[in-house]
């Protein structure tokens, strides 16, 4: 079981990308790396890619935000349900990071509050869902890693732009955790380390080929913040 704690917190904003004091296990050293590699350099110092446009400077919508918030779930609740429906991945469940039933209620407050009709899936995300299922373990653990983890780290400097720019300062549920968010990421890390143990050096070799892939589908989530 994962440790969690009673209270409700919205974690404070941490960077995923900061170095560990000690790097150690396959998803410190050589998922973080791959990882990193793909950041640019305005998201995290050891980033490699050119800085893109900043956040700070996209012009969402409230019709798009809402866009984002639907694809989100599609994706979450997919990533659930192979973590639900694989004993191999049964280390993954509740581990407090799951996102679906907090997208739930953010999708119902924009209907309730906004007087906006929840929107249609986009074909990005359903096919993001689609795929998920059908990858071997190893690369749909890269996609789990760099999904849940980027949440906790960029998706929340977004989140908090959102809230800024679009509704004068109100955090979603999207954004907040049932205890904190430090000790989930550890216990899960340490669960992604356990499984990678066991694999060979081609599926290690297979889970880190996946990076690439995994932000080009979730960063095509993005497109309707950008708008």
């Amino acid at each position: 079981a994962f440790a969690s704690r009673a209270s409700r917190s919205v974690a404070r904003l941490s960077v995923m990308t900061a170095p560990a004091a000690k790097a150690e296990g396959f998803v410190q050293t050589e998922m973080r790396k791959a990882a990193m590699d793909l950041h640019t350099r305005d998201q995290a110092r050891e980033g490699k890619q050119r800085a893109q446009k900043p956040v700070a400077k996209w012009t969402p919508t409230l019709s798009g935000y809402l866009q984002f918030l639907v694809d989100s779930r599609v994706v979450y609740e997919a990533m659930e349900r192979v973590v639900d429906e694989s004993e191999a991945l049964a280390g993954l469940r509740n581990t407090g990071l799951e996102r679906t039933k907090a997208l739930d209620a953010d999708i119902a407050w924009f209907e309730r509050e906004k007087g906006l009709a929840a929107p249609a899936p986009s074909a990005a995300a359903e096919q993001y869902a689609t795929d998920l299922p059908a990858m071997a373990l190893p690369a749909f653990i890269c996609h789990f890693y760099n999904y849940y983890f980027a949440h906790t780290a960029g998706g929340r400097m977004i989140g908090k732009q959102m809230s800024d720019m679009l509704l004068d300062g109100f955090v979603l549920e999207f954004y907040k955790w049932d205890g904190e968010v430090s000790e989930m990421l550890a216990a899960t890390r340490a669960e992604i380390d356990r499984m990678a143990a066991g694999w060979s050096d081609a599926e290690r070799a297979e889970c880190l080929a996946e990076t690439a892939a995994t932000f080009k589908s979730s960063g095509g989530l993005l497109a309707s913040l950008k708008a």
